[in-house]
């Protein structure tokens, strides 16, 4: 009883003369609070102008593994060899980070011959070859191809990516914000130096000349 009593003589004597409030007066009024659960008023559906949206981000990733993996790089340049080192490809650029003790550094895949790393993962090995000796209808590859059957008539993978900028429309409150980025592959198989690209069963067979047929 003692506390409700001290409450309301403090209400009376002290609200008017109250120049700082807490909550501001207009989260005060009575037709906010009611607004709150009035399904005809703003929506979250509706549209707030004049506040900033929030910004997309970047789905997707510009290496073909994020993870480093131990490798060895055979060179063009006096075919010398880089061994033991952690690595990863970026699609993008085309190159291929090399992480070392005094930092992560770039080499360009047109100075790249071969390269096989070991999946820090799985343990598997995965192999690639420079693409600009290679040629599709006439035109040299860039970047590298992966290596998935070797022999007189290897089968190649080129690996690229595709970056989907954001479509969002604001008006319609459709799309994404964000830009995407996919991962690719187109496969090959190599007669010499000529690639034929692979998009069906009839593209593979003349591979495998007279067993064709069988």
């Amino acid at each position: 009883m003692k506390k409700t009593l001290l409450l309301f003589i403090f209400t009376v004597l002290f609200f008017p003369t109250f120049s700082q409030w807490a909550i501001p007066p207009q989260m005060r009024a009575s037709n906010t609070l009611d607004r709150m659960s009035d399904v005809g008023g703003l929506s979250r559906n509706d549209l707030l102008y004049g506040l900033p949206m929030t910004p997309g981000g970047i789905k997707g990733t510009t290496y073909l593994d994020k993870k480093w993996n131990i490798a060895t790089i055979l060179l063009f340049e006096s075919e010398k060899l880089l061994e033991g080192y952690p690595v990863r490809y970026d699609l993008k650029e085309n190159e291929l980070e090399v992480k070392a003790k005094n930092g992560t550094k770039v080499i360009e895949s047109k100075n790249i011959k071969s390269v096989v790393w070991r999946d820090s993962l799985t343990q598997l090995p995965k192999f690639f070859i420079n693409g600009g000796e290679y040629t599709d209808e006439g035109t040299p590859l860039n970047g590298l191809l992966e290596v998935l059957a070797d022999g007189k008539v290897p089968l190649l993978k080129r690996n690229y990516i595709v970056i989907k900028a954001p479509d969002y429309v604001v008006g319609f409150d459709v799309g994404s914000r964000d830009t995407k980025i996919f991962k690719k592959s187109t496969y090959y198989y190599a007669t010499g130096k000529d690639l034929t690209k692979i998009t069906s069963k009839k593209t593979l067979l003349p591979a495998f000349g007279d067993d064709a047929a069988e």
